[in-house]
């Protein structure tokens, strides 16, 4: 069992409805290709964001969160060190050690697993894991909450990442019970996801407009 695992009394998981089905990939291109493609498309979109939009949604999606892990009490939340593009949300790590919570950052132990975590302290900083990603310093520990980026969204959970496959690992072979969020700009919602059947859907997903509980 990892050390310093958090209960939380609080924390419920919501009632799943019936799953969406995958879709069929309806023409000759594999689902790969069409995520790759889609991939390239929606890392383009977001980095054209301008700033100003993008520091809006950050504080949106920042009060968003807010009021939802106010509503599970989580104890240990895993957020992320945001890299390039990605929502910023080192503001709600300094928010969540003011009220006494525990945030841990995700750590790549090895290329094809699922992700650990890591406590993340303002004094303990952060070291690089094995593909350089900033990660906490401190002992390992599971949250409660997992809060992730991604380039796009679909409103019944599916995400589109980078496509390593770090996040559908740990949140298929997760150890506990775990609220898994997504985050995104509004603006990146997917019509046409080529699901794959190893992809693991959120349970909710918060952009600057709306919090979307997705099952």
């Amino acid at each position: 069992m990892l050390p310093h695992l958090a209960f939380m009394p609080r924390l419920t998981r919501p009632t799943p409805a019936i799953a969406v089905p995958f879709t069929v990939d309806p023409g000759s291109r594999s689902l790969k290709t069409r995520k790759a493609e889609l991939r390239a498309d929606f890392l383009l979109r977001r980095k054209v964001i301008n700033a100003d939009l993008r520091d809006t949604t950050r504080w949106k999606v920042i009060n968003h969160l807010r009021t939802l892990l106010a509503e599970f009490g989580p104890t240990v939340v895993g957020l992320y060190y945001p890299r390039g593009s990605e929502i910023d949300l080192l503001p709600l790590a300094r928010e969540l050690w003011t009220d006494g919570h525990t945030v841990a950052l995700p750590r790549v132990v090895e290329v094809g697993h699922p992700l650990a975590f890591n406590i993340f302290t303002a004094e303990g900083g952060t070291e690089p894991d094995v593909l350089g990603i900033p990660t906490g310093c401190g002992a390992p520990i599971w949250p409660a909450v997992i809060i992730c980026p991604m380039l796009g969204y679909t409103r019944q959970g599916h995400r589109l990442g980078y496509g390593g496959g770090f996040y559908d690992r740990t949140f298929k072979q997760a150890p506990f019970p775990t609220l898994t969020i997504g985050v995104c700009h509004t603006e990146l919602e997917v019509d046409d996801f080529p699901a794959e059947y190893h992809d693991q859907r959120l349970e909710y997903v918060v952009t600057g407009k709306e919090v979307i509980r997705c099952w």
